[in-house]
């Protein structure tokens, strides 16, 4: 992976974190859950690993969202942090 990883899998990691979380699961929990290592979660929540589409819809399933809202969650964050200043004078950041 490169120093500076994608923004989208960088949003999706902390959005996969957060609903993790929320869900009540552990790292741990959460890979006995959807049968993967609690190394292989934590190197998605940490951007140092890329997950296959099946593994984000596994993942997705096991915390009961469909994938589309995990993703456009994601893609709302790097939206999100496209843009700088005030809700009355925003602008993208170049």
């Amino acid at each position: 992976m490169t120093d500076h990883p994608d923004p989208l899998l960088t949003a999706f990691a902390a959005v996969l974190r957060r609903h993790r979380r929320a869900a009540g699961f552990t790292q741990e929990g959460l890979a006995h859950e959807v049968g993967l290592s609690p190394r292989y979660v934590s190197l998605l929540e940490t951007c140092r690993h890329q997950p296959t589409l099946g593994t984000m819809a596994d993942i997705a399933d096991v915390l009961g969202l469909p994938l589309a809202q995990m993703i456009a969650e994601a893609e709302a964050e790097v939206e999100g942090d496209q843009m700088v200043g005030d809700a009355s004078g925003r602008v993208a950041k170049d």
